[in-house]
């Protein structure tokens, strides 16, 4: 892993559709060039995959929230699962990460009306070792910039 490939991965991270020729052009490098690193990064893992920036507010599920949560228990893992196993119709849990701080563990969510994030925490504090819960509408979020 090199600086350049970090700037390709900077160009993929803001728009995954570019192609192996427009990063090509960007980098000053050939497209068989780019190619050759883009798939060696898909190879190891590096990459993972490719995925679409949605404006979630014009498909009906305009809240997003962060959910911190306390938990008690040996096994982190098993209280991700169980987590990210809650299904309530209109709310997607985007993301349940495990973090440092006041806080044991975090989920980045949306849904459509407010009464879904009720039926989530409901959900979440009947789950054993499950302490407590806070959360944090997200208001706006910047765009994106662009990385070369």
């Amino acid at each position: 892993m090199d600086n350049l490939d970090i700037k390709i991965l900077n160009l993929l991270e803001h728009n995954g559709r570019l192609s192996h020729e427009e990063i090509g052009k960007r980098l000053n490098m050939s497209r068989p060039a780019i190619h050759q690193r883009i798939s060696k990064l898909e190879a190891t893992g590096v990459i993972k995959g490719y995925s679409a920036e949605i404006d979630w507010g014009k498909t009906g599920q305009g809240i997003r929230a962060f959910v911190f949560m306390n938990v008690k228990t040996t096994d982190f893992n098993d209280i991700m699962n169980r987590v990210m196993s809650i299904r309530i119709e209109g709310l997607k849990i985007e993301k349940c990460y495990r973090i440092t701080g006041q806080w044991c563990m975090m989920l980045r969510i949306r849904a459509s009306v407010t009464d879904q994030m009720t039926q989530l925490h409901d959900a979440l504090l009947k789950i054993e070792g499950m302490l407590e819960t806070f959360t944090m509408l997200i208001l706006t979020e910047s765009p994106q910039l662009e990385d070369t």
